[in-house]
């Protein structure tokens, strides 16, 4: 029952994506809409951002966009939501160079992942660390069935039996600072690791806010579908 204070900072979803790991449900459906339990997946997002007092939303459509600018108007919630709508695909980060009234950093997320993780201390992290991309990620482990060879002047030196790996990977969460809208082309097709890449080239301060695994729940392929629909149900 407590009050939550409103924050002004924008949180961006990304759903102009055609949801070609999740065929053939995605050839009727935009996997925004996909159900988990009750809701949508889209729902549960913009829900849980609601319950930690972000209430403006901009979100990004291409694909089946109809149905998703129907959807929202019947959809009932307390936000404030702007859509973008491409004329055309523009990859999974074009459509940003369309955010015209953006005044401060914002929160870019997919349309696919389900987060439960405190956005506030995020947020806070990315301005005190004076970032200029906050790259949520998390720790995935990578068991190797096999045994993996390893060769010097091709000879055999060592043979490692079923290793385990682990990796940062991309949630597909960020934190962006409004001056990155300028190095986006108006129009053009980019995607997130160009875009990354060309950060990265011009030297741009880009830090990790690393979570746990369970923090976050993939929709957008069909085994981790499953996994979160367990979860929620």
């Amino acid at each position: 029952n407590k009050k939550i204070k409103p924050i002004n900072t924008p949180v961006v979803i990304m759903a102009g994506g055609k949801g070609t790991r999740l065929k053939p449900f995605t050839d009727i459906l935009p996997k925004p809409l996909m159900p988990i339990n009750n809701k949508t997946v889209i729902e549960k997002i913009i829900l849980n951002f609601e319950s930690q007092g972000f209430y403006n939303f901009i979100i990004t459509i291409n694909h089946k966009a109809e149905i998703l600018k129907a959807y929202f108007k019947e959809l009932n919630l307390k936000s404030k939501i702007k859509i973008i709508e491409e004329t055309k695909p523009l990859g999974t980060v074009g459509s940003l160079s369309m955010l015209n009234n953006i005044k401060s950093e914002f929160i870019l997320t997919n349309c696919d992942n389900i987060y439960n993780i405190d956005c506030i201390n995020m947020l806070n992290e990315h301005k005190k660390n004076i970032n200029d991309l906050t790259i949520v990620v998390a720790k995935k482990k990578v068991k190797i069935p096999y045994g993996i060879c390893k060769f010097e002047n091709g000879r055999l030196s060592k043979i490692i039996e079923k290793p385990n790996y682990s990796f940062l990977v991309n949630t597909g969460m960020y934190v962006l600072n409004k001056s990155i809208l300028s190095l986006i082309e108006q129009n053009t097709k980019i995607d997130m690791d160009q875009l990354l890449d060309l950060l990265i080239v011009k030297n741009k301060k880009i830090r990790a806010f690393e979570i746990n695994e369970n923090q976050w729940h993939d929709t957008g392929q069909w085994n981790e579908l499953k996994k979160t629909m367990a979860k929620y149900s």
